[in-house]
């Protein structure tokens, strides 16, 4: 016959258990009083800056110009770490799992993202991370070589049109917003392209330029320098109105097709950090972004600064996550 019966615990595991549980009851007004001490006392050490991709690419030049006025505001040296791999996966869930004492900091790219969260099982949770502000909206483009035959928007479209996947496109990866830029495009202009993905912004644009693709679809910030200096040539923009820093190539809106695309980049913390640490970080970066030499410096970088609050982030993600849930099926990603 077997014993059915519950086990039986004796007063020494009784004790135990009270004891765990005592410890369970008391240890959150312990650990408030903790942090709020450390919220007092922050920053007393380094802040790391995390970058989801390769050094020299858009978002790390903006992070680095960034975290020279933050350290300035924050008392502390404010340290950039590049984790790239995965299309920006592998530090958007270093960030994500980063305690969050406001020690940890870093950039998220939308629409990347989200549309990464969407695409496919991540490794992270949007509601994992909380946005601080924004830094930097930034248009896309279509680009090729300087050299290339193609010297507008039209007869690129048409060889595209009449030589089905030969064009090869490259971006920033899998479902990246560059990506999704020539996958819109595409089907609207109603052309087939071979998407070539990259690691990130520097190597897209290494391979445009060393000839292992024919075009391809970057930000406005990532290309200028190399189109003045007469090494690529940029055929439309993805806006609805001349951008000012091109202020003479035309907009994909004038040539029919209305397909505004860019990043965002925004700073941002893993959720939970403690309202005052949060506090400090914000004030610190407002004062840096407005920062007279900040904006002249981000000028001469050709960073487009666009300044939006935390909660308007969080707005705009809503937006983007409606946007590419209606989007990414129909163009194939």
């Amino acid at each position: 016959m077997v014993d059915r019966q519950l086990p039986r615990y004796g007063l020494p595991a009784v004790g135990v258990l009270l004891i765990l549980l005592s410890a369970t009851f008391f240890r959150s007004p312990l650990l408030r009083v903790l942090e709020d001490r450390a919220a007092d006392r922050f920053p007393d050490r380094t802040v790391e800056m995390i970058v989801s991709f390769k050094e020299g690419g858009g978002t790390d030049i903006g992070a680095r110009l960034l975290a020279g006025y933050l350290a300035e505001e924050l008392g502390q040296p404010v340290f950039v770490r590049n984790i790239d791999g995965k299309d920006g996966e592998v530090g958007y869930t270093e960030l994500s799992r980063a305690r969050p004492n406001g020690y940890t900091i870093g950039f998220i790219n939308l629409p990347t993202f989200m549309s990464l969260a969407g695409q496919r099982e991540t490794r992270y949770r949007v509601s994992h991370i909380t946005p601080l502000a924004n830094y930097v909206l930034d248009p896309a483009v279509l680009v090729v070589r300087a050299d290339s035959k193609w010297h507008d928007f039209e007869s690129w479209l048409d060889y595209c049109r009449r030589n089905p996947l030969k064009m090869t496109v490259s971006n920033n990866g899998i479902a990246a917003s560059n990506h999704i830029a020539a996958a819109r495009l595409e089907y609207y202009s109603g052309s087939e392209l071979t998407h070539v993905p990259f690691g990130g912004t520097a190597d897209m644009l290494r391979a445009l330029e060393e000839g292992y693709v024919e075009a391809s679809v970057a930000k406005i910030s990532e290309v200028a320098d190399a189109a003045e200096a007469g090494r690529l040539r940029v055929l439309a923009s993805f806006t609805d109105t001349r951008h000012s820093q091109l202020p003479g190539i035309p907009t994909l809106s004038e040539k029919g097709f209305p397909l505004a695309m860019g990043s965002a980049r925004a700073l941002a913390v893993p959720t939970g950090v403690h309202p005052e640490v949060m506090e400090k970080l914000y004030k610190a970066y407002v004062n840096a972004f407005h920062n007279p030499d900040h904006i002249r410096e981000a000028g001469e970088r050709r960073l487009s600064l666009h300044y939006m609050s935390g909660d308007d982030v969080l707005q705009y993600m809503r937006e983007q996550e409606a946007f590419l849930s209606e989007t990414l099926p129909r163009i194939g990603i």
